[in-house]
């Protein structure tokens, strides 16, 4: 392979030993190897020869190595394993950190036919790969590197496209890509695992106090954290890292997470994509309730998928949202969740995760997990990044993509100096650069034109801010809306370390858009960097993004790129103001910092609102200082905008019921005065309240189809008893048709209607027909309002019927008994509509246990409806009928009369709740004169539209 890119060292080691590493599979391979080396004038060092597998033996293989002059690895169809995996391991250590002479370990990775380069571990796939088959000879370039100690890196272009990730963190997939912290890397990813350097095969002991299962890794805001997880150590971790420290080679990934408002959620999230890889039977909503239940839960489940040889890695990334940004209950809970399954010596899980170091006091909100801190928890402290590691971020990125820096590495590093966000600065100018490339070459011209690393974050931002503005629908209102977004996703900090907050994309249009969600949606969609035929000016290529968009858990959510966005950089040295690294959007948060409190504030209160009940529900809204939530761009359909709708409403109805407070006042006063007047009971005064404000009581009708039937009493055992009382059941009967479907009230009629009526007629001045104001009937045992209305005469009940067909447009009158008999069977020949037995609770009679028998009226509506959906038909009163008890019972309309001047007596159906169970039968009739009024008398009406 080409060598374009070798390095020989200033100063050359003394001739000492060549380390060999080797999977036991290419045992003659090597053998063939190192008598080639040897014949070269080589000497070799092999494990096996030299190191007894036992306690220490990561020491004395480090020992081994100090005395090594260069590191060669034979790779085979094993790939880089197990114990080859961890020689590789030290030997990168070794490389990245020098100590005595200051020189680099070189290592050569030398594949055989059978070996997969693609599954090499990520920092040694670096290195430039040697191809050779036992029995061919080695070339003589390689010979000559290893001899005089010389470094080989893959020289070729690997990558296309822009090398650089600007602000965005980098993930597993961009691995290749990561450099400047592979030393930092390797560090952490000792600090898992027995800490006492055990064999391997018997490192996983749990109960042992020197085997770690939590790694803290912390860092400021801006030291690459979140970067050194997933594109650092867990591609290591996949290609077997974590087994020459933990003893255990296959690692199922949980995550990376973050913890959010709900971490429970997100937990239970992570699990069941994790652990289940059918879709289909994921359950993401029973997992949280099973992890919010019991604090073993997560143990318990990490147990149920332990597997041989595997363990389970939980990354939790910006562990510091338990603090900021988690509700209270759920934090508590996955504190125990975390703490328990650490502490379990038979759950395989170990953690993860990344906290910033300004929130390290906060572990105080987490009791559990505090109470093994210092036990179980291996803190690595990420520092700032170093110059050399800045200059490989510059220089190794640009080689695998055939880019030329040399106009502005060194203005770079110079710019860098101290500078705590450093390395997103740098990786943002470079993609920046990137873009106004000539040809391969980052320009210096550019870059200096640009004020350097800060400016052009500065400056692109700006230029960002006047593209949306230009390009949105809505001329100079992008800007602003672009702005109100970025500020909706900080967190604000009293000393001015604001930290990044998450919201759903649906948050994220509604403060952009303020109600406007086209422009909402335009300004995230450039935000976060969508090419689309408007986002773009004349001639670029691409375009800074400042949010990112994530599935989580079928929604998306949005969040700032970077901190760094939000942070300070310095103080003006006259005025001691502080400056941000953009100062557009850190000036506008200053302007606008209350806004977070506010909003912080406003789900608190409408949290607290929505779990109140009833009087709480109206006693915690909010009816002043309202106003300074108009800025806030609250989303329709949340609890927060509930609550301040809610507020309002409330308000308004409370000034307004201030302001009728006085006519309240006449109102009740009037009331009073009205109830004595017509000797009413005092609940009549809401009654009469409820009228005037509109409140119509009318019957609800059923509609009775026509039919036939046999009207009269059917059971021939019980004519057969009759003797006398023959006349009161309707015998010997015949068949009676109804030739037109008719409405029914479905009731009888209530107090409350009657009252109504009495009430809409006096007001209208109508007299009875002795030419007297009509008054309110008599009040009944079981009082007014739902109970039917008794104490009402045959005349009064007709007015009532005609005054009702005059409301719905109908014709309305009293039935006639056949009717009633007919809509009381409904369809059936039996004694009562239910049966032959009266029964248990049916009705309303001296003997039909019910609560009321022979005491007084139930309420209407209390027992169960016939089929046509008729109440009490039988029982609670006897009710009028238009028919004339004078005309024998032929069940023809013309027994009906509505003729007042006919004094007669008028059939009475129904029975009543002081009557034998008997007379409810259906076929059970009674009289009395027009003028009888009872409070065992009431009435329904019937309808219809001729």
């Amino acid at each position: 392979m080409a060598n374009n890119n070798s390095l020989p060292l200033a100063e050359t080691r003394s001739t000492k030993h060549v380390f060999l590493s080797y999977s036991r599979t290419n045992r003659e391979a090597c053998n063939t190897l190192r008598k080639l080396l040897e014949q070269a004038g080589l000497q070799t060092f092999r494990d096996e020869d030299n190191i007894r597998i036992g306690d220490q033996w990561l020491k004395r293989l480090q020992e081994a190595l100090q005395e090594c002059s260069a590191f060669i690895v034979l790779i085979g169809r094993d790939g880089v394993k197990r114990w080859v995996g961890a020689e590789v391991q030290v030997a990168l250590i070794k490389h990245f950190s020098p100590h005595d002479d200051k020189l680099p370990l070189p290592i050569f990775p030398i594949l055989l036919d059978e070996a997969q380069p693609d599954l090499l571990p990520p920092f040694l796939a670096l290195f430039q790969l040697d191809q050779w088959s036992p029995g061919k000879p080695l070339s003589e370039k390689l010979i000559k590197d290893i001899t005089t100690q010389t470094m080989r890196f893959d020289d070729r272009q690997l990558f296309e496209g822009c090398p650089y990730l600007g602000l965005s963190a980098f993930g597993r997939k961009d691995a290749k890509l990561f450099f400047g912290r592979r030393k930092e890397t390797l560090e952490a990813l000792t600090a898992l695992g027995n800490q006492q350097h055990a064999n391997p095969d018997n490192a996983y002991q749990t109960n042992n106090s020197a085997y770690i299962r939590w790694l803290q890794i912390e860092g400021n805001s801006g030291s690459g954290k979140s970067s050194l997880v997933n594109a650092g150590m867990l591609p290591m971790i996949e290609r077997g890292a974590l087994w020459s420290c933990t003893g255990i080679e296959h690692w199922r990934i949980l995550g990376p997470m973050m913890p959010g408002q709900d971490p429970l959620t997100k937990l239970a999230e992570i699990l069941e994509h994790g652990l289940i890889e059918d879709a289909a039977k994921r359950d993401i909503d029973s997992r949280k309730d099973r992890l919010a239940a019991r604090k073993s839960a997560l143990a318990s489940t990490i147990k149920n998928f332990k597997q041989e040889q595997t363990a389970f890695l939980l990354v939790v990334d910006q562990f510091e949202e338990l603090f900021t940004f988690a509700d209270i209950a759920a934090r508590n809970q996955f504190d125990a969740l975390l703490a328990y399954a650490l502490q379990d010596p038979e759950c395989p899980l170990f953690l993860i995760c990344t906290v910033r170091l300004d929130f390290l006091e906060r572990f105080e909100y987490l009791p559990r997990l505090k109470e093994i801190y210092n036990s179980h928890c291996k803190r690595y402290l990420l520092p700032l990044i170093s110059e050399q590691g800045l200059r490989e971020i510059i220089e190794l990125p640009a080689h695998l993509a055939g880019l030329d820096v040399s106009e502005v590495k060194a203005a770079i590093l110079e710019d860098t100096k101290d500078e705590v966000g450093a390395l997103p600065l740098v990786e943002n100018s470079l993609s920046i650069l990137w873009q106004h490339r000539q040809e391969d070459k980052l320009s210096g011209e550019f870059y200096h034109r640009q004020n350097g690393i800060a400016g052009m974050l500065s400056t692109e931002a700006d230029k960002l801010l006047q593209r949306i503005d230009d390009t949105t629908r809505r001329k100079d209102k992008g800007k602003q809306a672009a702005l109100e977004l970025l500020l909706r996703l900080t967190r604000i900090n009293d000393e001015g370390r604001h930290t990044r907050q998450r919201i759903t994309r649906e948050e994220a249009v509604a403060a952009a858009g303020n109600g406007d969600d086209e422009l909402g949606e335009q300004v995230v969609r450039m935000l976060s960097g969508e090419r689309t035929i408007n986002s773009l000016g004349a001639g670029q290529n691409s375009v800074l993004r400042l949010i990112t968009i994530k599935e989580e858990q079928e929604q998306q959510h949005v969040d700032l790129i970077h901190e760094t966005l939000i942070r300070t950089r310095t103080k003006d040295k006259k005025t001691g103001k502080l400056i941000g690294y953009w100062p557009t959007l850190y000036n506008y948060i200053e302007k606008n910092r209350d806004r977070d409190i506010y909003r912080q504030q406003l789900r608190l209160e409408s949290a607290q609102w929505q779990q109140s009940k009833g009087l709480g529900r109206l006693l915690n809204l909010k009816y002043l200082g309202l106003s300074k939530y108009r800025a806030l761009r609250i989303p329709k359909n949340t609890t927060e905008s509930r609550f301040i709708a809610w507020s309002q409403r409330v308000r308004r109805g409370l000034i307004s019921l201030l302001l009728l407070f006085a006519v309240i006042s006449v109102l009740a006063v009037e009331s009073f005065y009205w109830i004595m007047r017509h000797e009413l009971p005092l609940e009549m005064m809401w009654t009469l309240q409820r009228f005037r404000l509109g409140h119509t009581p009318l019957p609800e009708l059923a509609q009775i189809p026509a039919g036939s039937f046999n009207i009269g009493e059917q059971e021939k055992t019980f004519i057969e008893a009759l003797d006398e009382e023959k006349e009161y059941f309707g015998v010997p009967g015949k068949s009676i048709l109804i030739s037109k479907p008719f409405y029914l009230g479905k009731t009888e009629i209530t107090y409350e209607q009657f009252d109504y009526y009495v009430w809409r007629q006096q007001r209208s001045n109508v007299k009875d027909k002795k030419g007297e104001n009509l008054e309110y009937p008599t009040i009944a045992k079981g009082g007014r309002g739902n109970q039917p209305v008794v104490y009402i005469d045959w005349h009064q009940a007709g007015s009532y019927a005609r005054w009702l067909g005059e409301q719905i447009g109908q014709n309305c009158r009293l039935p006639t008994e056949a009717e009633w008999e007919y809509a009381a069977r409904a369809g059936k020949n039996t004694a009562y509509p239910w049966g032959d037995d009266i029964g248990a609770n049916n009705a309303n009679c001296n003997d039909c246990q019910s609560q009321w028998d022979g005491d007084q009226a139930s309420p209407v509506g209390i027992f169960k409806a016939n089929a046509f959906g008729l109440y009490d038909m039988p029982g609670n009163v006897w009710e009028w009928t238009c028919s004339d008890w004078r005309k024998q019972f032929d069940g023809s309309e013309q027994q009906c009369s509505a003729d007042s001047s006919n004094l007669q007596p008028r059939v009475l159906r129904s029975g009543s709740w002081e009557d034998h169970p008997d007379y409810l039968r259906v076929s059970s009739r009674n009289f009395t004169l027009p003028d009888k009024r009872a409070d065992v008398i009431g009435f329904r009406v019937l309808c219809s539209s001729q």
